[in-house]
């Protein structure tokens, strides 16, 4: 389920991108037929083997394409038949990838896109504003499960905290990176407590050896400043 908003959005982002292209592509292959269809009328016209100013102009007149009649051309290919090298005339339309991609329908990839967005923002900001209850859901880490406010080791017993080591560890498990700085934790369990520093560092002492007993789980000091929870199978 918690992967159900990214699949969703990529899904969407897909259908925009297939939808572009083939929006592109219908476009492409309008342009190449109506540049043939010019090519065709104009060699009924005035059929030749050269291309002269003329030939050009009278080409261009009639392509119905407004956006690519000044750059449509005709150019010479040489081409192998029956063993002989021969030459044919072949129409090109000029234009560059943005003139097709601005003439192509991009209305429906507009709005799946619009809608992708939409969804990426809003899935953001649920995550955001909801994400200890759903990482509350169940998240495992180093061999302990956080479960509906309940942490179990990996063969399903669950592991007895003091009210303030399971408040501690709720802030490792709900926290990004698993790390928490030494004032916010503080400030969270002992407010009132001007200087709550060798509590805190008694608290984590007291910790450590419970999450080696029933975990891979250690806790590290960064300067003193911040704690951080480690699987210390990764390293």
């Amino acid at each position: 389920m918690k992967k159900l908003p990214t699949l969703i959005f990529l899904f969407l982002l897909t259908s925009a991108l297939c939808s572009s292209v083939c929006g592109y592509k219908q476009t492409e292959t309008y342009i190449n037929k109506d540049v043939n269809n010019a090519l065709a009328m104009t060699l009924k016209r005035m059929p030749c083997d050269v291309v002269s100013a003329d030939t050009i102009k009278c080409y261009r007149e009639f392509i119905t394409i407004n956006e690519i009649r000044d750059t449509a051309s005709i150019a010479m290919r040489s081409i192998r038949k029956n063993r002989r090298q021969e030459t044919e005339l072949i129409a090109e339309a000029g234009c560059g990838f943005f003139t097709v991609f601005g003439m192509s329908d991009q209305r429906s990839s507009g709005a799946i896109m619009i809608v992708a967005l939409l969804w990426l923002i809003g899935s953001s900001v649920y995550a955001k504003r909801h994400r200890s209850e759903l990482m509350a859901q169940g998240i495992a880490f180093g061999g302990i499960t956080f479960n509906n406010n309940h942490f179990c080791a990996e063969h399903g017993e669950e592991i007895r905290f003091t009210p303030m080591q399971h408040e501690l560890m709720g802030m490792f498990f709900l926290s990004e990176e698993h790390t928490l700085s030494k004032q916010d934790v503080c400030n969270r369990l002992w407010p009132k407590k001007p200087d709550a520093s060798d509590t805190l560092y008694t608290l984590i002492r007291r910790l450590k050896p419970i999450l080696e007993k029933h975990s891979q789980l250690k806790i590290e000091s960064n300067r003193g400043k911040s704690y951080t929870l480690k699987d210390s199978r990764i390293g």
